[in-house]
This record gives structure tokens, sequence and C-alpha cells, in this order.
């Protein structure tokens, strides 16, 4: 039977933190006019959110096997109470950055993991289905209302109010906390630090390279990086080979260690085992890549939308939201068609009509929607025009999203307990990937574009060259300047007469870069629909023995 009080704590804490992550890219243009920043600092903080909770997910869970799942959960809500706090009361963008990126992105770890893994150890059969399907509404509804809530009050009082709502959350969550089970210590056994620490740096430096990769070049070094003023790394190569290979050094010595501690039979941090399941690997790829165009799409809207259309942050939402919306909608409305077990053995519908198909469906649905995104982008373009691709994409997801996880835990063949602290992560990775990925080649193509309009409008032509360093500092200013200093800067290097074309340069080149990162979109959605080729067309066991 679901306990209510236990159902309201664990959805308030997914709605809580999927708030928080819409929330941000909503005030994102305020923020940037407070303090004066750019687009591409506050696109670094999210990503190096999702970095922090992805690569911190092996650590939580090994404290959790010592301490108990219960003490950690409640120290992350206190961490991420202080980290949201400070994220409110930031006097510049580097101590934002601090707050929400490490701060909350640390806490958020075990409060992700923990409400997945009560639903799992407590609930079976149809208590089961009814208590996953509120945790995946319970996150749908945190970041639409982060979208919409978060712009609205940005625009009415100020972007540091937009983060109230989740600290009031936050109060009434530690009100019940009574209500929470006593999940003891799962292994009265040493933490393994060593271990925490070896996956926590490997998979931190390989996240932090891939994304960099659009900003600094895969190989070929774009532009500089340095700490402290000392360049990094000292030969002409970008930074991100040598990032991504010390990740895959420590990694290689992270299972190394993880083997010796496994022999010895001391702590360790992770069972390998589901690793070594395609079926479940493959899904999990799949439900990151899903997570990653999505997320990516909408972290490119709401830099589109006001440059485009000339909306505040709240009429943004209102832009963007239909696609949450009805994603919750088609959610909801698949409650019975999650019983995946009993209907396969016993309803004839559902045979004909797989859990497969509609991965598959979904899937479909999610490019069509794409595609009419895609042929809606044009300079006159209004919140109606986009509002059809929005949908049928909505519906997409809605669509995929629970069924995929439901097979994917099914490939593993031993429920979704074990499964959980992989794919859930796997899941903030896609997150930061998205945003990484899609929204860096949004502002290198509208660069490129925008260098291409100003050499055309005199009429000139430019060397390869010298082009391809123009818009890398294209580039750079877009994602380290303010608006204001942006504009500033390019009227000061183009000649008199193209000033006067530099809005509408502008307006096109946003527009033609919002509609190739579409088109990468649905790239990685072709590659999603061939991994998801390798889930099981139903799940290999009954709803009553999850």
């Amino acid at each position: 039977m679901l306990n209510r009080n236990l159902f309201s704590v664990i959805s308030l804490t997914v709605w809580m933190v999927a708030y928080n992550i819409g929330v941000l890219p909503a005030i994102m243009p305020a923020i940037v006019r407070d303090f004066d920043s750019s687009i591409g600092s506050i696109q670094t903080v999210l990503v190096l959110f999702s970095l922090t909770t992805a690569a911190f997910a092996p650590t939580t869970e090994n404290l959790c096997r010592y301490f108990g799942r219960t003490p950690v959960f409640l120290g992350g809500l206190v961490l991420y109470g202080i980290g949201i706090g400070l994220t409110a009361l930031s006097p510049s963008i580097a101590i934002l950055a601090v707050s929400f990126a490490v701060l909350t992105g640390l806490a958020a770890t075990p409060l992700v993991s923990t409400p997945w893994t009560i639903a799992d150890l407590l609930y079976t059969g149809k208590s089961g289905e009814q208590i996953t399907m509120g945790l995946i509404v319970s996150s749908s509804l945190g970041s639409l209302m982060g979208s919409l809530l978060g712009g609205f009050l940005t625009s009415q009082i100020g972007w540091r109010w937009a983060f109230v709502p989740s600290l009031i959350v936050l109060i009434l969550i530690l009100l019940r906390k009574r209500s929470l089970p006593n999940l003891t210590l799962y292994a009265q056994q040493p933490i393994d630090w060593i271990g925490g620490l070896l996956s926590f740096l490997g998979l931190g430096l390989i996240l932090s390279g891939l994304s960099l990769a659009m900003e600094y070049g895969w190989w070929e070094r774009k532009r500089v990086f340095s700490i402290a003023g000392v360049v990094l790394p000292p030969f002409p190569v970008s930074i991100v080979p040598p990032l991504v290979a010390s990740g895959v050094i420590l990694l290689g010595f992270f299972l190394f260690w993880q083997r010796r501690q496994a022999r010895k039979g001391e702590a360790s941090i992770l069972r390998a085992g589901l690793l070594r399941k395609p079926g479940f690997v493959l899904g999990t790829a799949a439900a990151m890549l899903h997570t990653l165009i999505t997320t990516g799409v909408q972290f490119n809207l709401y830099q589109y939308v006001p440059l485009a259309l000339s909306l505040d942050p709240y009429r943004t939402a209102l832009t963007i939201i239909p696609y949450a919306v009805i994603k919750i909608v088609v959610i909801i409305g698949s409650l019975k068609l999650l019983r995946l077990g009993s209907d396969r053995y016993g309803d004839t519908v559902f045979q004909r009509l797989s859990p497969k198909s509609l991965v598959f469906s979904g899937l479909g649905l999610l490019a069509v929607g794409i595609v009419m995104l895609y042929r809606s982008l044009r300079l006159e373009a209004t919140s109606i025009d986009l509002l059809p691709g929005l949908i049928v994409m909505g519906i997409g997801s809605g669509l995929f999203a629970p069924f995929v996880s439901r097979l994917t835990y099914a490939a593993a063949e031993s429920g979704k307990a074990e499964g959980t602290g992989i794919y859930n992560p796997v899941q903030n990775l896609g997150s930061s990937l998205g945003r990484a990925i899609l929204g860096t080649s949004f502002i290198f193509f509208a660069s490129r574009d925008v260098v291409d309009g100003i050499v055309r409008q005199m009429g000139q032509t430019i060397d390869p060259v010298s082009r391809v360093q123009l818009i890398a500092t294209l580039q750079n200013m877009v994602q380290t300047l303010s608006r204001k200093e942006l504009t500033a800067a390019v009227v000061n290097r183009v000649p008199r007469s193209v000033v006067p074309f530099l809005r509408q340069i502008s307006q096109e080149a946003t527009t033609s870069g919002m509609q190739t990162s579409l088109l990468l979109a649905l790239l990685f959605t072709g590659v999603c629909f061939l991994l998801a080729a390798s889930l099981p067309k139903y799940p290999l066991y009954r709803a009553e023995e999850i």
C-alpha cells in the first residue's frame, strides 16, 4: 500500500531538484545582465552541475552503504539548502558557480538517487508502478514550474526570488523527514575513499573534456586554455585530448583498484556485473541520448527565443513549456500501459502493441517534432509557429521516457535497485552533454554565420585561416562578454557601412545556428534509434516480480 507521507517526501525532493535545473535557463538573461556576464558562463554552470552530480554518484553510493541512505539523504538536503541559499544571494558569477555547480551538485546526487531507490526497495507490483509514474511526473512538473514560475518571478520581482519556491519545498521535506524509512547500513565495512577519488576524478576529467570540445576544439586548439596564467597543455593541442586521456587513465586505475578490492574481499564502490549486459548498457545509452537531445534543444530555445522573438523570461518560458506539458499529459495517460509484465501475459492488445514499439514510436515522433521545429524557424517566426513542433516532441518524449527505463532495467535481469545507481547518473551525463554539445554548437554556427554575413555585406573575401580565427574570436566573445559589451565590440570592429545591417545579420545567423543544432539533434535521434534496437520487446519479468 502506498504511504502518502513518504510519497510526498520523495516526490517533492524530485520536484525540487528538477525545478532548480529548469529555472536557471529561464532566468539566464537576467543573471547575465545583473552580473554583466555571458550566456557561456551560465551554460558552464549548468554543465558543471551535471558533471559534479554524475561524477560523485559512485562515491555517494559508497557513503550510503556505510552510513545508511537516510542519513546521507538528510545531509544532502541540508547541503542543498545551503547551496541554493548562497546561489540566490550570490554577489558575483564566480560565487554563483561554486554555490550551484559544486555545493548543490554534490548534494543533488543522493537527492536524485534516494527517491528511486526507496521506490524500488519498498514497493512492488501496482504500487511500484504508481510511485514510479509519480516520480516521473514530479520531475517533469518540477522542470516545467522552474521554467514558468521562475520566469514569472524574474520578470516581476527579480531572478534571486526564483529560487525561493525550492527553498520552501525543502523546508516542507525536512518537516516530514520522520516519514522516511529507516534504511540502515547495507554493509558494515570501511569506505573505499581511494576508489571514490579515482572514479570522481576520472569521470570528472572525461566529462569536462567532452563538454569543452566544441569551444576549445577536439584536437586542434581553437583557443588557449589557461589556469593562473599557465597555458595548458604547453604544446599546440586542444585541452580536450589531455583531459580525456587523463580521465581514461584514472578510470583504468579505478577498475584495477576495484578488482583488487574484490579479490581481497574489502570495500569497493560498485559491482561491474551490469556493465557486461549489452541490453542494459545500450538501453542506458539510448536513454542518455534522449536526455541529451531534449535538454540541449530546450537550452538552445531559451537562448534563441529572447533574441529572435524579443520576449522576456516569462513569455519565453510560456513559449517553450508546451513540450513539458504535453510530455506530462502523455506520461500520465500511459499509466495503464506501464503495467508491462501482466499485460504482456494477459492482454492481447498489448501483445500487438509491445513496449518496444512504443519506444520506437516515441523516437519517431521526437524526430518528426524536431523537423517541424526546424521548418518553423524563420525571421518572422512567432511563438505560435513553434507550438506544433514542441507538441509533437512532447508526445514523443512522453512515450519514450517511461518505457525505455522499464525495458532497460528488464535487460539487466536483476530488477531496478542495482541498475538505478548507474542509470540515473548517466542521465545526468546526458543533460550535461546536451548543454555542452548542442548548446556550444548553436553558438559556434551562429558565430560562423555572423562572420560570413559581415564579410558578404562588405563585398570582400577572406582566406580560410583568417575566417576560422574570426569565428573562434567571435565565439569566445559570445561566451565571455555581456550582450551590451558584445554589441559594442562588434560595432567597433566593422566598417560603419555594415553597422545598419548588423541586427538583420545577427537574427539570420541566430536562426541558422538554431536550425543547424536541430539537425545535429536529429542525427543523435537516429543513433538513439539504433541503440534502442537492443532492448527486449517485452520485459523479462512480471510487474509483481520487480
